[in-house]
C-alpha cells in the first residue's frame, strides 16, 4: 500500500526560497532530571529535512514538544535541543522565548532565508494538547506552508499535529514518509518469513498489533513483562512477576486462536528483589519460586528466539525482553538485539524503549530502520488512523 499523501520531495525546490516553512518535528529525545539530553536519535532523524529546506533558502520555523511539563519548568526548555542541533549541523538557529505571542510573530517575520527559528516547547502552551483552534490558528500564521515530521506524535490530536496542517498548504517530510513506507511494507507486504520479537511490560499495548499481524507472521517471540501474562494463562505459577489486571484472560484468548505461532519463554531469570545486585538465578518456567520476580529471559529461550531470527527475512522488534534499566537483567535483550542487528533480514525496531536499547548498544546503523515512534508505530500497525497523517492532503 503506497503512502498517498503530498510529499516535500514533490514540491519544486526553487519555490521554497523565501518561504516560511513550519516544520512540526519530534525532538523529544531522552533527557535527565535537569533537562540535559542523554540521546539524540530523533534530532538526528529530522536533520535531512531541515538541511534540505535551509539549502533551498527557506525560512524554517521549527516546532516540537519536549517531555510533559506541568507549567514552564526550565528542564523542559528546548535550549538543550538547540545546542545539540547546532553541534550536529551548520544551521543558524534562533530560539524563540516562547511558543506564542507577539515576540514570536516578530522573530518569524525577521527570519532571513536559510535560517531556523526554533519555537520554545509547544507544551508550554495549554492550547497545544487541548487542540485549541485559536492556538492552531496562531501557529498556522507563522508559516506559508507546513511540513509534518513528528511521526512519534502523529497519534495525538494536538493543535500542531492535527489542526495546523488543515489551515495552510501541508505535506509530509522525508522522515515521516520513510516511517510510513517502512511500516506499510511490514504491515501489507513483508518479505517472508516475518518474525516479530515482542517484549515490554504491557500486553494491552500489543494486543491489536498481534491481532493485525498474526496472519502474516511465521512466529511471535514473546518476552519481557508481557510474557508472564501468557505463562499465567497457560497455568504456570509466576511468583511475583508483573501481570496487568485481567490480561491473563486476554492472553488466554490470543493463545487459543494462535497458540502455535506464539513462542513463550522456556526459562527465565528470577530475582528476589527488583534492584541492582539482587540475588538472582535462572530457572525453567515451571520452577519459578513463589516470592521471586521474573526479570529476564533465560539462555534456552535466547537460543529458541535465535533460531527464529536466523530463518527470518523480515524482523520487527518492539519492547525489551527484561528489565533493561538494571544491567544485570538486560542480558537477554542485549543478546537478542545483537542477533537481530547481525541478521541479513530486513530489520525494523519500533518503540521508545527499544530504540533506546538499539542506540545504547550502537546498533543503529545495523538496523534497516529504527522507528522514532513508540505509540504511533504501534497504533499504525494496529491499523488505526493517525490524526497527524489523516490531516495531510492526498497526492493529486
Amino acid at each position: 500500500m503506497e503512502f498517498n499523501k503530498k510529499l516535500l520531495i514533490d514540491f519544486p525546490v526553487y519555490q521554497l526560497e523565501g518561504k516560511r516553512v513550519f516544520v512540526r518535528a519530534d525532538l523529544n529525545d531522552p533527557a535527565d532530571s535537569e533537562g540535559n539530553l542523554t540521546g539524540d536519535m530523533r534530532i538526528r532523524a529530522v536533520l535531512p529535512t531541515i538541511g534540505y529546506l535551509v539549502n533551498a533558502r527557506a525560512k524554517v520555523i521549527l516546532a516540537s514538544h519536549f517531555g510533559r511539563p506541568k507549567n514552564r519548568e526550565k528542564e523542559f526548555s528546548l535550549r538543550g535541543v538547540k545546542k545539540r542541533l547546532e553541534e550536529l549541523s551548520s544551521f543558524r538557529i534562533h530560539l524563540a522565548p516562547d511558543c506564542q505571542g507577539e515576540e514570536v510573530v516578530k522573530m518569524s517575520k525577521e527570519l532571513k532565508n536559510g535560517e531556523v527559528l526554533l519555537l520554545e516547547n509547544l507544551r508550554f502552551c495549554p492550547g497545544e494538547t487541548k487542540n485549541d483552534p485559536e492556538y492552531a490558528k496562531f501557529l498556522a500564521s507563522l508559516g506559508d506552508m507546513y511540513v509534518a515530521e513528528a511521526f512519534g506524535a502523529c497519534h495525538r490530536e494536538h493543535a500542531s499535529i492535527s489542526s495546523v496542517p488543515k489551515m495552510i498548504p501541508s505535506m509530509a517530510g522525508f522522515l515521516l514518509a520513510k516511517e510510513i513506507n517502512t511500516l506499510n511494507k511490514l504491515l501489507h507486504n513483508p518479505e517472508q518469513p516475518l518474525v516479530v520479537v515482542a517484549g515490554g511490560k504491557k500486553v494491552s499495548d500489543k494486543i491489536k498489533v498481534i491481532g493485525n499481524l498474526i496472519d502474516k507472521v511465521d512466529s511471535i517471540c514473546v518476552g519481557g513483562g508481557m510474557s508472564f501474562a501468557f505463562l499465567k494463562a497457560k497455568g504456570y505459577e509466576i511468583g511475583k512477576s508483573y501481570v496487568e489486571d485481567n490480561m491473563d484472560n486476554v492472553a488466554k484468548e490470543i493463545l487459543g486462536n494462535n497458540g502455535k505461532k506464539i513462542l513463550l519463554p522456556v526459562d527465565v531469570m528470577v530475582a528476589k528483589e527488583i534492584r541492582p545486585a539482587s540475588e538472582s538465578k535462572v530457572v525453567n518456567i515451571d520452577e519459578i519460586p513463589p516470592d521471586w520476580y521474573g526479570v529476564d529471559i533465560g539462555p534456552k529461550t535466547i537460543e529458541m528466539f535465535k533460531a527464529q531470527i536466523s530463518k527470518a527475512k523480515t524482523i520487527f522488534w518492539n519492547g525489551p525482553l527484561g528489565i533493561v534499566e538494571i544491567p544485570d537483567f538486560s542480558y537477554g535483550t542485549r543478546i537478542v538485539g545483537l542477533y537481530i542487528a547481525l541478521s541479513s533480514a530486513i530489520t525494523v525496531s519500533g518503540g521508545g524503549d527499544t530504540a533506546e536499547v538499539v542506540r545504547m548498544m550502537n546498533l543503529d546503523q545495523h538496523f534497516t530502520h529504527v522507528s522514532t515512534g513508540g505509540g504511533a508505530a504501534l497504533k499504525f500497525l494496529e491499523g488505526a488512523d493517525l490524526p497527524g497523517i489523516s490531516a495531510l492532503p492526498e497526492r493529486s
